[in-house]
């Protein structure tokens, strides 16, 4: 059980956590801030120099084994990122508790998360990785269906009003960052620190897909008044409309999941920081050499 644990968390299951809290982000940014041509040409610039500076600092965490907790360097970079991490929580436990009480009505979030994140501390990091391949069904079936309800309203020529903006009119378009893009060491192993340098074309992909067809619904006059959720609005399938709540709990349903994926890593990071984590090896071994 502790070698699975030790390999880490796969790709697919840090660009699950990456693609869930991007998605928050589209949600309740204003519409139409940025242009889809900025975010596309732009953002790719952006997304390109994030890349380049996570894959360097993984270089140097492997170098310096910034996250064993031995030393003062690695401790000064382990409370740090603990501290980040625990930022990122509460981000997203306030991103899914607003979901719950503006479209749900409801407070069960609270009541539920004392429970979640017990269970989360608790749990092994293979069990959090195979559960995300589920979630990733779900969150793709959720898209589809949206796609599939909007592709009526989408038309090209909203992409061009009757002035077409400058690509820089609306200034350099907000970059997502996330402490996972510079935490590789801690959560993959081996090859994979080296491909994990490319999850910010992640987030990426998810804030340049939803401005653009944002775009080709709304078109570029969308206006501060509305915010992101005004695409997952105007969704409508056959006789069905304003499904929004669907694809909401879909959403949802994926947060949760994140949330406990943090609380994973801040109790890898705190056991690390405290050295926990080398008195339980230590005791094993006592164990092992007894036997």
């Amino acid at each position: 059980m502790q070698q699975e644990q030790d390999r880490g968390f796969s790709l697919s299951a840090l660009g699950l956590g990456l693609v869930t809290a991007s998605l928050a982000e589209c949600f309740y940014s204003s519409a139409g801030a940025y242009g889809a041509r900025s975010i596309l040409l732009l953002g790719f610039l952006s997304t390109a120099g994030l890349a380049a500076a996570a894959g360097l600092f993984a270089a140097l965490a492997e170098k310096f084994d910034l996250f064993s907790g031995q030393g003062f360097l690695p401790k000064l970079a382990g409370w740090g990122f603990f501290a980040w991490f625990a930022l990122e929580t509460g981000r997203t436990i306030a991103a899914a508790q607003i979901v719950c009480r503006e479209h749900f009505g409801s407070n069960a979030l609270i009541a539920v998360l004392p429970v979640l994140l017990l269970v989360s501390w608790q749990m092994n990091g293979s069990a959090l990785d195979r559960s995300a391949r589920a979630i990733w069904w779900l969150l793709a079936a959720g898209i589809l269906a949206c796609l599939a309800g909007l592709w009526d309203q989408m038309y090209w020529h909203r992409l061009f009003g009757a002035e077409d903006p400058s690509l820089w009119a609306d200034g350099w378009p907000k970059i997502l960052i996330y402490p996972e893009y510079f935490a590789l060491p801690l959560l993959c192993q081996g090859k994979k620190v080296r491909r994990g340098a490319l999850l910010p074309f992640w987030s990426y992909a998810v804030q340049a897909g939803y401005a653009f067809v944002l775009e080709l619904v709304l078109g570029q006059a969308a206006g501060p008044d509305y915010s992101g959720l005004e695409l997952l609005r105007a969704w409508a399938l056959g006789y069905f409309s304003r499904l929004d709540a669907l694809l909401l709990l879909l959403w949802l349903a994926a947060a949760l999941w994140r949330i406990c994926l943090l609380a994973f890593v801040l109790r890898t990071l705190w056991q690390r920081n405290s050295g926990m984590e080398k008195n339980a090896c230590i005791r094993n071994q006592n164990k092992g050499a007894q036997t």
